[in-house]
């Protein structure tokens, strides 16, 4: 709300809600008051507010039926007072976003409003606090509580508007208000007659099995709704287990943890060698990775800085965030959790949400996060033991690079993005060291490797992050390049095969005794290929870059760059 609407309420709260009593005080019939039966009335609805039913996304109140048979038997100013007693209880019971002060004026303005002109239509349809027939009891009574929850939804639904609050919710509010408000009213009729003729002895008799009735009720409701949460938990946690891919768990970790744990910004902080912190993913509107817009943090963790590596932590306001040292949140952030992502009993990450409203973290939110903080750990270390194992079965022991394995779903995978026009072209190169038998036969195998794996470092150089660089087996590698049409797979290929001419490769024989450094020189035969115009499909796009290779460079002459061109080829020197 806007600094405008709260005057505006503040106005309205002098304005309307002093003339309302001052109206009810001369205009409106009251009983003499008996003050025990107004304190057991007090006691009474005191302990119905402490206790809520949780209904879908919202909270729902039963002390009306206090109020209802209050103002049966003493008029509208006790209704009054005791709802206005209620508000402040409220106000102070439950937690809000909402400053206190506009919270108790808007509540305040609806209650003396509602309760005026429910008891005009009451009084106006023959009620009275005089004694009546039951049926011209319970049907004035029925109007009144019907009149009543209606008006009082309607009220708050025109400030809502006014204030531009979220009405999504207001439909249910709204009926279970009205079955709520019938379903009690029996009770409050009851209790007035009750009281009537018994006196204080009526509390015993509806009062306190009400209230007991209602703690169970109550306690059955939050059971409930944490087995609901606690199993929405566990299917996140299968749900994790599945994913294989580590970025793949994180994303589904911070999307999944918004269905049970309300959050505007969700981070995933690592915690390595104990102190330095690193950004593993984030959430920020539907931003899950790049920088964060919304949060900064310190490169190393110290100690008293805001972050517990033991237990999950609750900062429900703005001023509990001043607990962060070297910690900044967005000016929006009114509250934030952390909890320890612990793996064999060490924190070795954090998970940091924040919200934009005050108290939007409950002690059950700490409970759910420890659960989930545990099957994400653990599905994090199965989806990085998965990727080393698929990262060893692809990846060639000697150089590092991809193998021809991987080599070849790779290439099927481009050829599927060429045919979908995700890319224009594509093209390979297929490199070849030449003579590399008689380095092996002259220097040993071993020399031979560490050549290899040279080669190997000095293609890498070349390498972006589109291209896919493989050994293709003994001395031939492979360069897949998406979007690279021909000319510029062979200014490629020309710079890499010079690069090699010009290199000096050093090398410790392990054939000589002395094992004395050596510089080696070597060449390398190219051939290039480059779909559309050389291939229809992978293979014989390979197939095609191989014959470049061996008709263009090996018998052209070697330490040449053979072009593919239907079924001829030519060489560029």
């Amino acid at each position: 709300m806007t600094a405008h609407q709260k005057r505006t309420i503040y106005i309205l709260w002098l304005l309307i809600v002093p003339m309302t009593f001052y109206i009810a005080l001369n205009y409106y019939p009251s009983a003499p008051y008996n003050y025990m039966n107004l304190a057991i009335y007090m006691a009474i609805l005191l302990a119905t507010l402490m206790t809520t039913i949780s209904m879908d996304n919202f909270s729902i109140t039963l002390e009306r039926w206090v109020i209802f048979s209050l103002f049966f038997q003493y008029g509208i100013v006790a209704e009054m007072i005791f709802m206005q007693i209620a508000t402040l209880f409220l106000l102070f019971s439950h937690k809000s976003s909402t400053p206190k002060a506009f919270r108790f004026a808007v509540n305040s303005i609806e209650a003396v409003i509602v309760s005026l002109i429910s008891a005009a239509i009451f009084y106006a349809l023959g009620g009275s606090l005089e004694q009546m027939s039951l049926g011209s009891f319970l049907l004035a009574g029925f109007i009144f509580a019907t009149i009543y929850s209606l008006l009082n939804s309607a009220v708050l639904f025109v400030i809502f508007k006014w204030v531009k609050a979220g009405t999504s919710v207001m439909k249910k509010v709204i009926w279970w208000d009205y079955v709520s408000t019938i379903l009690l009213l029996p009770f409050a009729i009851t209790f007035c007659l009750l009281m009537q003729q018994f006196g204080s002895k009526a509390f015993l008799l509806i009062g306190v099995p009400f209230l007991i009735v209602l703690l169970v009720a109550s306690n059955y409701m939050k059971s409930n709704k944490l087995n609901e949460v606690l199993s929405s938990s566990t299917v996140i946690g299968h749900q994790l287990a599945d994913r294989l891919r580590v970025e793949d768990v994180f994303h589904t970790f911070i999307d999944k943890i918004k269905d049970v744990i309300p959050y505007e910004s969700a981070y995933v902080v690592d915690l390595r060698m104990g102190e330095n912190l690193v950004m593993l993913a984030h959430k920020e509107g539907e931003i899950q990775s790049g920088e964060t817009n919304k949060f900064s943090y310190p490169q190393k963790k110290s100690e008293g800085d805001g972050l517990d590596v033991e237990v999950t932590k609750l900062f429900l306001n703005k001023k509990s965030l001043g607990s962060f040292i070297g910690y900044t949140f967005d000016p929006s952030v009114e509250c934030v959790m952390t909890a320890p992502i612990k793996r064999n009993q060490k924190t070795e990450a954090f998970l940091i949400l924040t919200s934009n409203q005050r108290y939007a973290f409950e002690e059950m939110h700490v409970k759910i996060v420890d659960l989930l903080t545990g099957y994400f750990a653990t599905a994090v270390e199965k989806a990085r033991y998965y990727e080393r194992t698929v990262e060893q079965s692809v990846r060639c022991g000697l150089t590092g690079l991809y193998n021809f394995r991987y080599l070849e779903s790779k290439l099927d995978e481009e050829v599927i993005r060429y045919h979908t026009d995700e890319i224009a072209t594509l093209s390979t190169i297929i490199l070849d060291i030449d003579h590399f038998k008689s380095i092996n036969d002259t220097y040993g195998h071993q020399s031979g490797n560490d050549l290899l794996c040279t080669f190997a470092a000095l293609l890498r150089s070349y390498q972006t992050s589109e291209m896919t660089l493989a050994r293709y087996g003994g001395e031939e590698f492979v360069m897949i390049l998406p979007d690279y049409e021909k000319d510029e797979a062979v200014g490629l290929a020309e710079m890499i095969r010079k690069e090699v001419e010009e290199t000096n490769f050093k090398i410790i024989p392990d054939l000589s005794e002395d094992r004395e450094p050596t510089i080696v020189n070597m060449t390398v035969s190219v051939g290039v290929a480059t779909m559309p115009m050389d291939a229809k499909d992978g293979k014989e796009l390979l197939r095609n870059a191989d014959r470049a290779l061996y008709i263009g460079g090996k018998q052209a002459g070697r330490n040449r760059v053979g072009i593919y061109i239907e079924e001829k080829e030519n060489v560029v020197s």
